[in-house]
C-alpha cells in the first residue's frame, strides 16, 4: 500500500462517497479502485463548489473531497475555495504537486502558502511518516468548530511511497454546552424584553436545532427572522418566522429589526456585509439595542455588536439548555401574548404577500419574473425541493418571497457573491440529497461563468432543474455604470441557453409566454424522474420591483416614480 492509496482509505473510513476532480490527481485513482466515485467536472472551480453544495447540504456531517493536480489545477480551484471559506462551509481539498523537494519552489505554484488565507489549515504531507497525524487533524478540523476548507497537498513522489499498514478511527463531532451563568442571564434578557428578537444562522442548520429554535421562540415570545445563509433554519410558514433578513427582505423583517430591543442571534456572525439587512442602533424607546449572542467558537463575537450574554456552544445545546432553563423556572410567556403576537404575524404576511399578487399573478410579456417564482410554488412540493440562487435578481425576488419549508430545503449563500456558484452547489446538493427535486435559479452572467458544466450533470447523470432569468440584461446595471451602459451596452448580454444546453445533452426548453410556465415546470419534472438534467431558459423582462428596504409594491412605485432603485 503507498500513500495515496491509504488516504483513499481513509476517505472511505470517514464516509466519502463521491471525489469531486479533474483529472489527473494523486489519489484519484486509489479513490476508484475503492468505489468512491470521481466526479470529473469542466472547470476546478465547479469541483469546489459542488464540494461546498454537499457538506452543507448534510449539515456537514459527510465532508465533500476536492483532488485537482498540481500548478494549474490547484490555481483555477481557488474561486470556489473561498466561497467555501467566507460562508464557512467544509471541504478537504487534496492538490497535488511535483515533488517535495521543489514544491515550494518557483516556478511552482506554492498551494500552502497561497491558500493559508482561505482555509481553516493548510499544510503539505511530506513524507509517508506524516501523512496519518495530518489526516487526523485535518478530519478534526473539519468536524468542529467553525467550518472551512482544510488544504492538505500531496506531491507526486509522497504519494507513491509505500507504507505498512496503519491504524485509523473515523473522527468524531465534539460539541459543547455554554455557561449555565450565561444561560441564565439569557433568558432573562428575552424574557423581559418587549419585543425580544430571534436571528437564526447557519450554525442552527449545522447542529439540526430547528426544532429547539421553533420551541424557545415559543417560550420566550419572540418573532425569528434568518441570515441569508441561514434561511430554512425555520420553517417559514410558521407562526412566528417572518423572513430572512438579507440584503432584499420583507416588511416583518424591516419591523421586528427596528422594534427590537434584544436581539438574540444564535448560529451565526452578525457579520455586516451587504448581504445581512441593516439593524438600526435603537429601539423604539430611543435605548440602545442589547445583544446576546451564541456561536459555537469565539471569533465573531463582540465583533460588530458589543454583547451582553455571550454562549459559546453547539446551536442545539445551547438552545435545549435555554428552554429546560425556561421550564424548571415556569417562567414563559403567557400563551395569550404568544397567541396575539401570531396573530400580528400572521396578519403582516398576508398583507405582504397580497401587496404583490399583481406581479406574481401578471400576464405581461416579456414574463414578469415574480410570475415565474408565483408559478415556481404553485407547481414544487417546498418540503421536497431544494432551492438556490444567483446575485442579483434571483436572490432578491427569491429570498423574500419564496418559503423555505424544511431545513436546508433552501441554499442561501453570498458572504461573496461569485456568479455561478449555484449550478455546481445544486449538482452536490443532488448527490447528497438525491431524492429531493432540486433547482437553481440563474442569471445570464451567471450561467454564462459555469454553462460548461451542465455536461458534468449530464455525463454523471446528476438530474436537476436549472431555470434562466433571460432579459438581456445585467438587471439595473444602467444606473450603476450609467456612461459605459449608454455609450457601449455593457449591461447588455446575448445568447440562446437553451440551445447550447441541448447541445450539451441537456432536456431544455425556452418559455416566452406566462401560460407556458407550469407546463414546462411539469415537463421538467418528468425529465428530472428519468434522470435527465434540465434548463429551462425564461424570456423575461426587467425586473425594477425589488423590496432592498422590505417596501411593498406600492411604495416601489413610489420610489420609483421619484427616480431610485429600478427607475
Amino acid at each position: 500500500m503507498n500513500v495515496a492509496e491509504a488516504i483513499a482509505e481513509i476517505l472511505r473510513r470517514e464516509g466519502t462517497e463521491y471525489l469531486f476532480c479533474f483529472p489527473t490527481t494523486p489519489i484519484m485513482d486509489a479513490c476508484a479502485e475503492i468505489g468512491i466515485r470521481p466526479i470529473v467536472v469542466r472547470q476546478e472551480r465547479v469541483a469546489g463548489n459542488m464540494a461546498d453544495g454537499y457538506s452543507r447540504q448534510t449539515n456537514g456531517k459527510r465532508v465533500g473531497v476536492v483532488s485537482v493536480q498540481q500548478g494549474a489545477g490547484a490555481e483555477n480551484s481557488f474561486s470556489g475555495i473561498t466561497q467555501a471559506f467566507t460562508d464557512s462551509s467544509a471541504m478537504l481539498v487534496i492538490p497535488g504537486n511535483w515533488s517535495i523537494d521543489y514544491a515550494s519552489l518557483p516556478p511552482n505554484f506554492d498551494t500552502v502558502k497561497n491558500f493559508e488565507h482561505i482555509s481553516k489549515w493548510a499544510d503539505r504531507i511530506t513524507s509517508k511518516d506524516g501523512f496519518l497525524p495530518r489526516m487526523r487533524r485535518a478530519y478534526t478540523l473539519l468536524r468542529n468548530g467553525r467550518l472551512r476548507p482544510v488544504i492538505l497537498e500531496l506531491p507526486l513522489d509522497v504519494a507513491s511511497q509505500e507504507i505498512s499498514d496503519f491504524s485509523y478511527a473515523p473522527v468524531v463531532q465534539y460539541c459543547s454546552q455554554a455557561d449555565p451563568s450565561e444561560v441564565k442571564k439569557a433568558v432573562d434578557m428575552l424574557i423581559g424584553a418587549k419585543h425580544p428578537l430571534i436571528w437564526a444562522g447557519q450554525g442552527c442548520l449545522y447542529a439540526e436545532a430547528s426544532k429547539e429554535l421553533v420551541e424557545l421562540a415559543e417560550l420566550v415570545g419572540a418573532r425569528v427572522t434568518t441570515s441569508l445563509m441561514g434561511k430554512s433554519a425555520i420553517d417559514e410558514s410558521g407562526p412566528l418566522a417572518i423572513g430572512a433578513a438579507s440584503f432584499s427582505k420583507n416588511a416583518l423583517v424591516v419591523k421586528a429589526l427596528a422594534e427590537a430591543d434584544v436581539i438574540f442571534a444564535i448560529g451565526a456572525s452578525l457579520a455586516r456585509d451587504f448581504t445581512a439587512a441593516h439593524i438600526p442602533t435603537d429601539d423604539l424607546d430611543g435605548n440602545p439595542k442589547r445583544f446576546i449572542h451564541s456561536n459555537v467558537e469565539v471569533s465573531d463575537v463582540n465583533l460588530y455588536f458589543s454583547s451582553e450574554s455571550v454562549l459559546i456552544g453547539d446551536a442545539k445545546l445551547v438552545l435545549r439548555q435555554m428552554i429546560t432553563y425556561i421550564r424548571e423556572k415556569g417562567i414563559q410567556r403567557s400563551e395569550q401574548h404568544v397567541g396575539a403576537l401570531k396573530e400580528s404575524v400572521a396578519f403582516q404576511k398576508r398583507a405582504w404577500r397580497d401587496s404583490f399578487e399583481e406581479l406574481i399573478s401578471s400576464d405581461d410579456e416579456p414574463i414578469n419574473f415574480y410570475r415565474v417564482i408565483g408559478d415556481f410554488m404553485k407547481t414544487f412540493d417546498p418540503d421536497e425541493t431544494i432551492v438556490s440562487h444567483e446575485p442579483g435578481v434571483t436572490r432578491d425576488v427569491l429570498v423574500p418571497h419564496y418559503i423555505a419549508t424544511k431545513p436546508r430545503s433552501y441554499l442561501g449563500w453570498g458572504h461573496s457573491t461569485q456568479l455561478g456558484f449555484s449550478l455546481g452547489a445544486c449538482l452536490g446538493a443532488k448527490l447528497a440529497a438525491p431524492e429531493k427535486m432540486v433547482v437553481n435559479f440563474m442569471g445570464e452572467a451567471a450561467i454564462g461563468m459555469v454553462m460548461g458544466d451542465l455536461e458534468t450533470a449530464v455525463r454523471e447523470k446528476i438530474p436537476i432543474i436549472t431555470i434562466i432569468y433571460h432579459n438581456s440584461l445585467m438587471n439595473n446595471y444602467s444606473r450603476i455604470i450609467p456612461k459605459a451602459a449608454k455609450l457601449f451596452k455593457s449591461d447588455e448580454l446575448s445568447g440562446n441557453y437553451a440551445a447550447v444546453a441541448t447541445a450539451l445533452g441537456a432536456f431544455a426548453e425556452r418559455i416566452e409566454k406566462p401560460a407556458e410556465i407550469i407546463p414546462a415546470f411539469h415537463r421538467a419534472i418528468e425529465a428530472v424522474k428519468r434522470g435527465e438534467p434540465v434548463l429551462l431558459d425564461i424570456i423575461c423582462g426587467n425586473q425594477p420591483f425589488i423590496s432592498y428596504g422590505g417596501e411593498d409594491l406600492q411604495s416601489l412605485r413610489d420610489i420609483q416614480q421619484k427616480g431610485g432603485y429600478g427607475s
